[in-house]
């Protein structure tokens, strides 16, 4: 019977020999109970075991995250530097632009007193469609793009949405897909067209334009011009990407004069049909003298176009 089941245990020594009886039940419960710490070591050495490699995972992945923190660091630094050189260059160029308006004899409390009274000084009703045609063909106007999403940032002071300080934006930033197709806004030469860093605008391209204009359009894909390119306005320059610092694929817009920033939604506004728009939107600039020098270049091509037409074929 099960009840009756013995385990006879014999221990000898010098003093003889005697037995021990241990029932079976008592050893099938010693059994259970052995086999119950085996488990627990088992289940306890797995449990090191994983947790040893989740504390390795997780000491790469600080090491990791460390290595990308000391580059944003250096990265951050870089940035910072760049900032304050082109705040330098910016203090540079103001005062060669002061220099040049005091060499070409403009006097700025002039300007200022007389700057209501400059449409008065522009007969705008004299100005013929050749003149009006020339004028929109070499000074930037309309829009650098086809078709885009929205301008997703203005000109003038902003918080700076990658580095959070507080910047003049110099430029429009046109919110548009990648690979969409960019134009010059007028005729002009390629001043500048390279990838790279480019001081945070990415891939670059400056067109110089005449009368002191020149036009931005950054943070390309593809550039498909090349520095002293003659380009016509409406010619495709490049495509729109997302190099450089920036948040999303646009297009960076800058109109300048005199290597200084002018709002570009003035220019990309102005048309034939609003002609007289710029003269009242955009003030800093010497429009009447300008105009001069427009009508006077016109009347000595008429004047030397007979004498062109004489010579005849060679």
């Amino acid at each position: 019977m099960m009840g009756d089941k013995r385990l006879v245990l014999m221990v000898t020594d010098q003093n003889g020999s005697f037995h021990i009886n241990v029932s079976m039940i008592f050893r099938q419960l010693s059994l259970y109970f052995l086999l119950f710490i085996l488990a627990i070591v088992l289940f306890v050495g797995i449990s090191i075991s994983a947790f040893n490699t989740e504390i390795k995972d997780i000491n790469t992945k600080t090491i990791l995250i460390e290595k990308q923190y000391q580059k944003m660091l250096k990265k951050n630094l870089y940035l910072n530097d760049q900032i304050s050189q082109r705040l330098e260059e910016i203090t540079l160029a103001g005062d060669r632009v002061n220099d040049l308006e005091g060499v070409v004899g403009v006097n700025k409390e002039d300007e200022l007193t007389n700057n209501d009274d400059l449409l008065t000084r522009i007969d705008l009703a004299s100005i013929t469609g050749a003149q009006k045609a020339f004028v929109m063909k070499f000074i930037p106007n309309g829009h650098p793009l086809s078709h885009f999403r929205r301008i997703s940032a203005g000109f003038g002071n902003r918080m700076h949405p990658i580095l959070h300080i507080l910047h003049k934006h110099t430029g429009l930033d046109f919110s548009t897909e990648i690979n969409t197709p960019i134009y010059a806004t007028a005729d002009g030469v390629v001043d500048f067209a390279a990838n790279g860093w480019n001081g945070g605008y990415g891939k670059l391209v400056k067109i110089a334009h005449s009368f002191g204009f020149k036009t931005y359009y950054a943070h390309l894909n593809t550039i498909a011009v090349k520095n002293g390119e003659f380009v016509k306005k409406g010619q495709i320059i490049a495509y729109s990407g997302n190099s450089g610092v920036s948040t999303g694929p646009h297009l960076h817009y800058e109109v300048r004069f005199l290597n200084q920033p002018l709002n570009p939604i003035h220019f990309v506004r102005w048309d034939m049909k609003n002609f007289n728009s710029i003269f009242e939107k955009e003030r800093t600039i010497a429009w009447h003298s300008l105009l001069t020098t427009i009508n006077n270049l016109m009347g000595q091509e008429k004047q030397d176009q007979p004498q062109l037409s004489l010579l005849g074929p060679s």
